[in-house]
């Protein structure tokens, strides 16, 4: 085995592992090194030693199975941040002892050597000249880290929560304890003590370094802490915050039924369940029953009604106790209905709500509860009068509900031991329908497409047979019965304005009708077109003549394009096109004629034509010649004339 020379340190070490031969690791020594031999495997370890840069060094074989520590580490007795003057004060230096080496020891303090070398360096009564930085150092290992000792004049040391019993149970005493040291130097110190709970002192300053919790609970959980300070108040210290839970003894109690389904006449069994948690604990237990206490307590944690009847139906629950009552705990009510030997029938009504003509339902129902032998039979009533005599059928159906099926059920189950039992009553109302009659789009302009619709109200209910619609305009009808219940017009026109009414046809059963009536105005696209000649009315050959089409578009319908066309003696003229104008730059008598015009949409659903207008071509005269030339004539002596005055002023 190979040992480095403390004194010579620091000096490179190196370990290298052979297996079978081969180098397998070279690695700095850092670390703690085991090996174990097989019979199989063979491995040889050395310690290489490099005391210079250039590499030079020897190396030494260790032999299978060594082992050897690398580093060192010192502990501190007593375990404190701080260790007050006076006290007795233990260095302990630890390192992995070599197999075949005894090791030596050395201490340091602030970087020099001590003369001490045991592995225990005890300092008896220490002092503030104490305090300082240790490491120690075994033969075959390295330097150990720092450790900082810190002797302080204090009279106490930072104090401590403790608490008995560990862990705290409910309804026990509990004992907190502030623990500290007090300096053996300085003498007999008076100290005083003070405890707080979440910040909140609950036991001010005395002498005492106990603070007892009698029987406590589960609220006395949380955080404590404790402060420490001398009669003159001139050294204070407190403690961390240390929380301390109070264990639960026993859960809170919990009702269990036995059967959990219990008909009258049987025997019921309640049970109060308290599961102790910490530790076995004998308990009383006291049992109420609708508010009134049954039992008182008792060690029994049962509870027995014999032959219970339905006024034994209601809420249960317990409370338990410790023998002593320092614990005592009442768990939540548990609700349990005795079920009838004979039950009583329950009535309802499918649908909930019943509309006039709709299929209705009324059935008597036992809730599967009873148990035979042999099954009930049922009767109903409305009323007060028989609607359904006995027999097996738990239901009484009316196919088309009408007004005068409203009233007050009741059914009746007849068992085969003769017991009868009556439900409760159940009022039924039957809801008159009525109709609603609606048109789409609500301001309907030419050439739309329109829909008129008929809405039963509340709602379509189901019904024995198919409701049926018709519709009608102005009193003719304009759709048979049916079970649509819309009437549309694709290609709306002025002359479907009008009254329009719609019926109602339920069933055959009910044999009732029901009429709505609405009145519908279809707002023309364009008015009827309006034709204009110009000039009017005299018009002579050679001269030029324009015809205008007039015609107004719905506000409502600015955004439609209008197309005009022109006719003369019902003879196209002038095909369709956006202008409203027909202009004949020279007229001749041929043109004479009938002239129309005719406005549509661009879609062409909507087409007007205008009334004719007539247009005379007229020739000239001999005698209107001249009397045109004259005029024109006498027109050019009067320019020249005033042409003449000008020039001479």
């Amino acid at each position: 085995m190979s040992a480095l020379d403390p004194i010579k340190l620091p000096a490179l070490v190196y370990v290298i592992l052979f297996r079978f031969g081969r180098i397998t690791t070279v690695s700095e020594l850092l670390q703690l090194y085991r090996f174990s031999c097989s019979d199989s495997v063979r491995q040889e370890a050395w310690i290489e030693t490099s005391r210079n840069p250039a590499g030079e060094g020897s190396i030494s074989k260790l032999n299978p199975g060594f082992g050897f520590a690398v580093g060192s580490h010192v502990t501190v007795t007593p375990l404190r941040p701080r260790v007050l003057a006076g006290e007795n004060v233990t260095l302990t230096c630890h390192g992995v002892a070599s197999v075949q080496v005894k090791q030596s020891y050395f201490w340091y303090k602030d970087e020099e050597k001590l003369n001490r070398y045991e592995q225990n360096f005890t300092m008896n009564e220490a002092t503030r000249e104490d305090s300082g930085r240790y490491q120690c150092q075994t033969s075959t290992s390295n330097i150990s880290e720092v450790v900082s000792l810190n002797v302080t004049d204090e009279p106490f040391s930072l104090p401590k929560i403790k608490v008995t019993p560990d862990p705290p149970l409910e309804g026990y005493d509990v004992t907190i304890m502030c623990d500290t040291n007090l300096s053996l130097v300085l003498g007999p110190t008076e100290l005083q003590f003070a405890f707080y709970l979440k910040g909140k002192i609950v036991r001010g300053f005395n002498t005492s370094d106990q603070y007892k919790i009698p029987v406590a609970q589960l609220w006395d959980s949380g955080d404590y802490s404790c402060e420490v300070k001398t009669s003159d108040s001139v050294w204070r210290k407190l403690s961390n915050e240390t929380f301390i839970e109070i264990e639960e003894l026993f859960s809170y109690p919990g009702i269990n039924f036995s059967p959990h389904q219990v008909t009258e006449g049987e025997v019921l069994m309640v049970m109060c369940d308290a599961s102790p948690f910490a530790k076995p604990t004998e308990l009383l237990f006291e049992f109420y029953a609708n508010g009134k206490r049954v039992r008182e307590f008792s060690p029994l944690n049962s509870y027995t009604v014999q032959e219970v009847q339905l006024e034994d139906s209601g809420p249960y629950l317990c409370v338990a106790k410790t023998v002593t009552g320092s614990v005592q705990k009442m768990g939540t009510a548990s609700f349990i209905a005795i079920q009838e030997l004979f039950p009583t029938p329950s009535i309802s009504v499918s649908p909930r709500e019943v509309l006039e003509g709709s299929i209705m339902t009324v059935s008597c129902d036992i809730n599967s509860k009873w148990r035979g032998p042999g099954n009930p039979s049922y009767i109903f009533y409305k009323d007060g009068r028989l609607v359904q005599s006995l027999s097996g059928q738990r239901g009484y159906k009316v196919t088309a509900a009408q007004l005068h099926n409203a009233g007050s059920y009741e059914c009746e189950a007849k068992y085969p031991s003769g017991e009868a039992k009556m439900s409760k009553h159940l009022k039924i109302n039957v809801q008159e329908l009525y109709l609603s009659i609606t048109v789409a789009p609500t301001a309907v302009t030419e050439g739309d497409s329109m829909r008129i619709t008929c809405y039963m109200k509340p709602s379509t209910p189901k019904m024995a047979t198919n409701p049926q619609f018709a519709f009608y305009r102005d009193g003719l009808k304009v759709q048979e019965f049916s079970p649509s219940n819309i009437y549309r017009v694709p290609l709306a026109q002025v002359q479907h304005s009008g009254g329009y009414t719609c019926e109602l046809r339920i069933s055959t059963v009910i044999g009732k009708k029901m009429r709505r009536h609405l009145y519908v105005h279809i707002q023309e696209l364009v008015s009827c077109p309006n034709i204009t000649v110009v000039p009017y009315p005299q018009l002579v050959q050679g001269s030029a003549m324009t015809l205008t089409c007039d015609t107004a578009l719905n506000p409502l319908a600015e955004m439609t394009e209008l197309q005009f066309a022109f006719y003369r003696d019902g003879l196209n003229v002038r095909d369709f096109s956006f202008s409203d104008t027909y202009h004949v730059p020279c007229v001749q008598q041929e043109n004479s004629g009938n002239y129309s015009c005719e406005v549509r949409s661009s879609t062409s659903d909507v087409r007007k034509m205008s009334r004719g207008i007539c247009v005379q071509i007229k020739e000239w005269s001999q005698r209107y010649r001249y009397r045109q030339f004259a005029a024109s004539v006498l027109l050019l002596v009067l320019v020249a004339l005033i042409l003449y005055m000008r020039r001479n002023k």
